[in-house]
C-alpha cells in the first residue's frame, strides 16, 4: 500500500519524514549530486545511512536510471574495506540507496584538522583502499569518484572504508561520449584525464584518483586545483604534476615514484591494476617495517656483518686496552713501591745507631722527622724483641707492634716485605742492620689510596675508550651496511619496476659511491628498452578536449557536466602517449 503523501520525502521543500519503510531521522550531509539521511529501517532494527539523488538530477531519467544501474552493481560488493550497501531502489520516481551507518569522520575531515600522516600510515591507508579497489575492479565495478571526501577512517582502529559508490561504473558497459551529448561524472580535482575528456575508462581511472589522494596525503595539496573547469582539465591533460614534496622529509622515494607513476596521462603509463599497486605497497611497508632490531631477528645478512666486526674490534680493543692498563698499572705499582722502598731503607740506615745504644730522643727526633712527610701515616721502630722503641704513636710506646687486619702480601724478600690492607694502604717492613746484625725492623705506612683512586680513574678511561670506540666503529660499520642493503634494495626495487613495464623508470644520477656505475647502467639499459618498448605513435584521430560552463562550484564536489559545444572542442595538442607491453595500442 503506498505510503500517504504527507509521510514520504520531499527534496524541493525540505521536509522529510519517510522514504518507503525507512524513517527519516536527520540530514548526514549534502554534495552536489547527492544528500545523505540518518535513517531507522524497524524491518532489522537498525539505524542506516541513506543517499538519494537531488531534485535535479532525480528528474532526469538518465541520470536516475544509471545511480540506480550502478548502485546496484556496488551493492553486490562485500569487503572490509567497503561501505556495506543494504538496500538499493525507488519509491515515487525518488531513487535511494541504503548502507551501513558509520560513525566518524572522513579522510577530508581528518586532512583538514590534523597533522600530515606519517608515512606509514600513508602506506597502511593506501594498502586498504587498494585493497578495496581491487576486489571491485576484479567484479567488474569501477568507483570513478575516489577521493577524501569518499573515504571513512575509523582514527581509533585505523580503518578506513570506501563509500559512496553512487556513480560507479560497470566495466565493459560503453558511455555515450561527451562529443555525442554524453555527460561527464566526477569530481574534477581527482577526474583522471580519459575520465575528463569522456572517454571509455577502465579501472585505471580509479588508480588516477588514488594518486591525487596520495599526492594530498603526502604534500598536504593536490596536484592541480584550479578555479574553473575548463582551467582544470587543461591543466591535468596537458601540464605534469608539479614536483611532489612530502611534508615528511623521511617518505621513501619509492612511495613518491609509485605516486608519480599512478598521475600518468595515459592509463598505459599507470600499473595494470589495484593487485599491482596493492603488491608494491606491501612490498614498500614490509622494508619499512625491517629495522635493526628485525634484521637482528631475522639473522639479517646486513645487521650480521656489524655485529661481527664489531665483536673482532672489541676483542682487539679489550686485549689492547688491557694490556695497556696493567702496563700503566704496573707502572705507578713499581713507582710507589720504591718510593716506599727507599724511604723505608733510609730511615733503617739513619735509626741504626740509635737504636743499638737505645737512644730513645735520637730515636723520636728521627721518627718526628720523617714522619714530616705527607705520605707517612705511621712510623714505628720495632727492636729485636718486637717492641716498638719510638712511633708516630705514643701511645704504643714499647708495645708489641701491631699487625695489619686482611693484609695481602705484596712483595717478600730478604731486604723487604710489602703488605697492602684492604683499605689501599701499604706497610714497608724493612729490617735495620748493624754491620750486617739485624738489631730491629722498620714499619713505615703510607697512604696507598691516591694509588687505587688512579688505578680505577684510568680504568674508568680506559672503559669509556673502549666502549666510545666500539660504538662508533659498529655504527659506522651499521651505517655503512644499511647504505649498502638500501641501494641494493634500490636497484632491486627497480629491476622490478623494469619487469612490471615501467620502463621509464630511473634510478638516481647523483651517486659517487661504486653504485654510482651500475646505476648508470641500469638507467641505460632502461632507455634502451624504454626506445625499443615503451614508446608508440599514437594512431588515429587525436581526441577533442570538452568545453564546459565555468560556475563557482568547487572543484572537490561531485559533478555531471555536459559539453557546451562538444563539436567544436579543442584538439588534445600531445601526439605521444607512453605504452607499455601488454596495454593496448
Amino acid at each position: 500500500m503506498p505510503l500517504p503523501v504527507s509521510t514520504r520525502l520531499s527534496i524541493r521543500g525540505g521536509d522529510l519524514e519517510r522514504l518507503g519503510r525507512y524513517q527519516i531521522e536527520t540530514e548526514l550531509g549534502r554534495g552536489t549530486m547527492s544528500i545523505v539521511y540518518k535513517a531507522f529501517d524497524p524491518r532489522i532494527d537498525r539505524y542506516i545511512a541513506i543517499k538519494v539523488l537531488r531534485d535535479q538530477f532525480a528528474r532526469n531519467v538518465n541520470s536516475r536510471q544509471r545511480f540506480l544501474r550502478e548502485a546496484r552493481a556496488a551493492g553486490g560488493l562485500g569487503h572490509p574495506n567497503i561501505v556495506t550497501v543494504f538496500d538499493v531502489g525507488q519509491v515515487d520516481g525518488m531513487p535511494y540507496l541504503a548502507m551501513e551507518l558509520l560513525e566518524g569522520t572522513t579522510l577530508a575531515d581528518r586532512l583538514n584538522d590534523a597533522q600530515p600522516p606519517e608515512p606509514r600510515a600513508v602506506i597502511d591507508l593506501a594498502i586498504q583502499l587498494c585493497s578495496a579497489l581491487s576486489y571491485a575492479h576484479e567484479r567488474g565495478v569501477i568507483h570513478r569518484d575516489v577521493k577524501p571526501a569518499n573515504i571513512h577512517f575509523d582514527t581509533a582502529s585505523g580503518i578506513a572504508k570506501l563509500l559512496d559508490f553512487g556513480i560507479a561504473g560497470i566495466e565493459g558497459r560503453n558511455e555515450k561520449p561527451v562529443a555525442d551529448g554524453g555527460t561527464i561524472v566526477g569530481t574534477p580535482a581527482f577526474m583522471a584525464p580519459e575520465q575528463m575528456l569522456g572517454e571509455s575508462v577502465d579501472a585505471r581511472c580509479d588508480l588516477y584518483a588514488l594518486g591525487v589522494v596520495l599526492y594530498r596525503l603526502l604534500s598536504g595539496r593536490l596536484p592541480f586545483d584550479e578555479d574553473g573547469i575548463n582551467e582544470q582539465i587543461n591543466r591535468v591533460l596537458n601540464e605534469p604534476p608539479p614536483a611532489l614534496n612530502p611534508l615528511h622529509a623521511d617518505t621513501p622515494k619509492e612511495l613518491v615514484e609509485l605516486t608519480l607513476r599512478l598521475l600518468a596521462k595515459s592509463p598505459s603509463g599507470r600499473h595494470d591494476s589495484a593487485a599491482d599497486v596493492l603488491e608494491e605497497l606491501q612490498d614498500l611497508r614490509a622494508r619499512l617495517a625491517r629495522g635493526l632490531l628485525g634484521a637482528a631477528r631475522k639473522r639479517n645478512l646486513a645487521w650480521r656483518w656489524p655485529a661481527v666486526v664489531g665483536g673482532a674490534v672489541a676483542l682487539v680493543l679489550a686485549l689492547g686496552l688491557g694490556h695497556v692498563y696493567r702496563s700503566q698499572n704496573d707502572a705507578m705499582v713499581a713507582t710507589t713501591f720504591g718510593f716506599g722502598e727507599g724511604l723505608a731503607s733510609v730511615i733503617a740506615r739513619e735509626v741504626a745507631e740509635p737504636l743499638l745504644m737505645d737512644d730513645v730522643t735520637a730515636l723520636g727526633t728521627l721518627v718526628a722527622d720523617f714522619a714530616a712527610n705527607p705520605q707517612v701515616l705511621y712510623l714505628h721502630v720495632v727492636d729485636r724483641g718486637g717492641s716498638i722503641k719510638s712511633s708516630t704513636n705514643l701511645f704504643l710506646q714499647d708495645e708489641p707492634a701491631p699487625r695489619l687486619d686482611s693484609a695481602t702480601v705484596r712483595r717478600e724478600e730478604p731486604t723487604i716485605r710489602i703488605l697492602q690492607s684492604d683499605s689501599g694502604d701499604l706497610e714497608f717492613q724493612v729490617p735495620v742492620r748493624f754491620q750486617a746484625r739485624r738489631i730491629g725492623e722498620i714499619q713505615l705506612g703510607l697512604d696507598g689510596s691516591a694509588l687505587s683512586v688512579a688505578a680505577r680513574g684510568t680504568l674508568t678511561m680506559m672503559a669509556l675508550v673502549f666502549l666510545v670506540a666500539l660504538f662508533v666503529i659498529i655504527a659506522a660499520v651499521a651505517v655503512m651496511a644499511r647504505q649498502q642493503r638500501q641501494s641494493i634494495e634500490r636497484l632491486s626495487w627497480g629491476l622490478r619496476q623494469i619487469g612490471k613495464g615501467d620502463f621509464d623508470f630511473r634510478l638516481e644520477m647523483d651517486r659517487r659511491d661504486e653504485f654510482g656505475a651500475l646505476y648508470r647502467r641500469f638507467n641505460d639499459m632502461a632507455m634502451r628498452l624504454q626506445e625499443r618498448h615503451g614508446v608508440r605513435e599514437v594512431t588515429g584521430p587525436p581526441p577533442r578536449i570538452p568545453h564546459f560552463e565555468d560556475g563557482d562550484e568547487d572543484m572537490g564536489q561531485t559533478r555531471e557536466m555536459e559539453a557546451t559545444n562538444p563539436k567544436d572542442s579543442d584538439t588534445v595538442p600531445f601526439s605521444k602517449v607512453t605504452r607499455f607491453p601488454g596495454s593496448g595500442s
